[in-house]
Order: structure tokens, then C-alpha cells, then sequence
């Protein structure tokens, strides 16, 4: 069953006087309980496109639906209502994700006073999800007692509190040394497989296509391919298996439209202009003088 969908999808930031495009008729769908990862460079569009579906930005144009919720219509106070319940959000600064001032359990605790959960259920909670996320005996350290890692544990903690379906994650990993990384990945997994949580990851991990079921690839605010590993997989581990096969595919949005590779464009001599033409089942593409 598909859980997000996002359907031509534009965004345009005014700077001064410019208008700055960052997504330009983005397609995607996720399937619910899958994990995927986003890719793409810097300023493809990849942290507005998260931003969108956390409900921290709006679109310019286009389509946003997560669950039963149309993120483009819904009006201030159902939008406040989708934050606190159904999405959870982890920055890549772990200074963003938590309280200076409040232990670990504390952290935890408190997006559930925003949904009028009893005290003692609360704390009974936060405890838990610390306890999952590998950290029962740091529940009274403030952040500047934690190491990198282990604020990012209770970040994730916080992030699904209130048990939402849908965990959103910015470069999670950005700022740890590779043994952590590989740890918070594993406990993407275990969050995922528990608690059945839709989970999407964006990162720059060169390996990231042998640790999660289904990578897409962003370009110039579009979806432009996607990789897949042959045998199924809908999980994430912090440990590449390199192993498995893969397998590239070129992503066709809702209008027909495909981004080609550059590389592909250059060695054909392509530019403003091509032929196109089908022929026993296959589409052939050709500059335009040929």
C-alpha cells in the first residue's frame, strides 16, 4: 500500500528579487513499513522535500499525500496536529533535535505532553524508548553529557514518541565517525521492523545501495533513477552487504517525462534536440542529425 505520495511536486524560494526552483515536478511513492534513502547533491532538492513532507514547508505547486493526510490542503491547526502525531523528524545537528536543559528522558517526554499523555505514562515511555534505542543508563544526562552518537540515539527516541508511522531523517549520520553510523542504521532497522515504522533516510553514504532496499536518485529537483537490489529486501542495516546484485532503473514521472544522464547526452552529441523512435518493443533515441 503506498503511504507517501508526491505527485509533480514544485517548490520556489524568492531571494530578493531571484526565484530559486528547488524541486521542479518531483514524483514519488512510498510504500508503507519500507525504508528507503534519498540521494542526490548538494542542493538537488533533497532537505526540501523532507521539509514538505515533515509539513515544515509548503509547496509552490503539486501534490503531497501521506496516509489519509493531503498535506496541501490541510489548514494551520491540521498541520500543527500532523507534526505532533503522525510524522517524526531527525536533524542531521544533533543541537536541533533536543533541550540543552533536559536530561535524555526528559527529551523523550516531552513531545508527549503536547498530546495531554499522563505523567506517569510518559515516563514510562520515554524510559522504554530509551531503553530501545540502547541508552537505559544515560536517562539523566543532559545532551552535553552524551557523545555525538549517543544524542542522536535519544534524537531518535524523541522522533517516536508518539509513535508516528511515518520517521523523516536528514543526514542522520553526517556527523558521526563510520562505526556509529553503521549503529544508528542498525537501529533504523530495529525501529523499523518493531515498530513497522515508514522510514526515509536522506544521505550522502556512498554505500548506502547495499544497506537499504530501494535507493532514489534526485537531480535538479526531480526524481531522476532509482537503484534496487534484485532479491528483495525492505529493511535497512548499518553493515554494506555487498553481495547483492543491483539493479538501476531510469524513473518515468506522471507526464512520461525521464531525466537521461549527462554522460549519455555528451557521448551522443544530444542537446537542444533528439529522435525518438520505437521499433520492435524498444525506444531508440538519436541526436538529431542522424
Amino acid at each position: 500500500m503506498t503511504y507517501v505520495r508526491c505527485e509533480d511536486l514544485f517548490k520556489i524560494y524568492k531571494v530578493a528579487d531571484l526565484e530559486v526552483v528547488a524541486l521542479r515536478g518531483l514524483d514519488l511513492s512510498v510504500e508503507a513499513g519500507e525504508v528507503a534513502a534519498i540521494v542526490g547533491a548538494s542542493g538537488s532538492g533533497k532537505s526540501t522535500l523532507l521539509n514538505i513532507l515533515a509539513g515544515y514547508d509548503e509547496p509552490s505547486a503539486g501534490q503531497v499525500r501521506v496516509g489519509n493526510h493531503d498535506l496541501v490542503r490541510m489548514n494551520e491547526n491540521a498541520v500543527g496536529e500532523y507534526r505532533r502525531n503522525e510524522v517524526g523528524f531527525i536533524w542531521q545537528q544533533a543541537s536541533r533535535n533536543l533541550f540543552p536543559y533536559l536530561t535524555a528522558v526528559e527529551n523523550v517526554a516531552l513531545p508527549m505532553l503536547l498530546t495531554n499523555v499522563p505523567s506517569t505514562v510518559r515516563m514510562k515511555r520515554a524510559e522504554e524508548l530509551l531503553e530501545l534505542v540502547g541508552l537505559a543508563g544515560r536517562k539523566d544526562h543532559t545532551p552535553d553529557r552524551l557523545s555525538g552518537g549517543e544524542q542522536q540515539r535519544v534524537a531518535i527516541a524523541v522522533a517516536i514518541a508518539n509513535r508516528p508511522p511515518l520517521l523523516l531523517a536528514d543526514e542522520p549520520t553526517g556527523e558521526l565517525d563510520d562505526e556509529t553510523a553503521s549503529e544508528m542504521l542498525d537501529l533504523f532497522g530495529t525501529i523499523n521492523q518493531e515498530l513497522n515504522t515508514t522510514v526515509l533516510i536522506v544521505t550522502h553514504d556512498p554505500n548506502i545501495a547495499y544497506k537499504v532496499g530501494r535507493v532514489v536518485m534526485i537531480r535538479d529537483g526531480k526524481t531522476s533513477a532509482e537503484i534496487r537490489r534484485r532479491v528483495s529486501f525492505r529493511g535497512i542495516a548499518g553493515t554494506a552487504d555487498v553481495q547483492q546484485q543491483l539493479e538501476e532503473f531510469i524513473l518515468v514521472d506522471g507526464s512520461g517525462r525521464v531525466q537521461i544522464p549527462k554522460e549519455f547526452l555528451d557521448q551522443l552529441k544530444i542537446k537542444e534536440r533528439a529522435r525518438m523512435i520505437l521499433e520492435d518493443g524498444k525506444v531508440t533515441i538519436m541526436p538529431d542529425g542522424a
